[in-house]
């Protein structure tokens, strides 16, 4: 008798785990990102916190986690699915979504930045989104890499590879498609401005100059080499 007891409950669990797959739950592990670099002073605050508190590298974070660089300082946080982020100094950058429905390979990813500005360096999605988010805009990304920033109630976006489709809140059927070295920049507007092409020669993020092959992690070494050398 005990021991039929305990063939129920094992058959018990292996269908509750195998329900939660099937829903699209997944594991806490599937859905998280991870910060994999700081430089200076970094903090987080956790959803429902009401206190920013100092964050260490390989710190994993939720959905609905909020993540500050200080002056001269910045950070690295990478997704599950292969996405990267470059946070440069004097940014805020909350975690809106983290999703994985049990269909899709690629996570559902919104980023929406505060103030300040981020590199994103995004992997191909899989019929699943990654939008980055400022007060007035929302970019939309299918794989590409660039720049977002929310600087003076403007927001910026540059585009150095792929394309990104850029619309404005008040207005979201107003769009605009930025392809490779395309870049738009406007305030609180109820209209999109034109888009414009970039000028890789008077543009830099986070103090290195803006390059059609600049990575994540060519930043990190930039940020090294600084370090070295002071």
């Amino acid at each position: 008798m005990k021991f039929l007891k305990v063939i129920t409950l094992a058959i018990a669990v292996i269908f509750a785990a195998y329900s939660l797959n099937a829903c699209g739950g997944g594991s806490s592990a599937d859905i998280k990102a991870k910060l994999t670099f700081i430089s200076g002073t970094v903090e987080a605050m956790a959803a429902g916190a009401s206190e920013w508190k100092a964050i260490s590298v390989n710190s994993e974070l939720s959905m609905s986690d909020t993540v500050k660089t200080g002056e001269k300082s910045s950070a690295k946080i990478d997704f599950s699915d292969g996405v990267k982020i470059f946070i440069e100094e004097n940014t805020s950058v909350k975690l809106k979504e983290i999703k994985k429905p049990s269909e899709k390979s690629t996570l559902d990813i919104v980023v929406e930045i505060i103030k300040g500005a981020i590199f994103f360096d995004v992997t191909k999605r899989e019929n699943s989104k990654f939008e980055m988010e400022t007060s007035t805009a929302v970019a939309g990304v299918k794989g590409t890499k660039g720049i977002v920033s929310f600087k003076d109630d403007k927001t910026l976006v540059m585009v150095t590879e792929g394309r990104v489709e850029v619309s404005i809140k008040k207005a979201p059927v107003d769009k605009v498609m930025l392809e490779a070295d395309d870049s738009i920049e406007f305030g609180d507007v109820s209209a999109l401005t034109e888009k414009s092409k970039i000028d890789y020669s008077k543009v830099k993020f986070s103090g290195a100059p803006l390059m059609k092959t600049l990575t994540p992690d060519d930043l990190i070494k930039k940020v090294d080499v600084i370090k070295s050398n002071n």
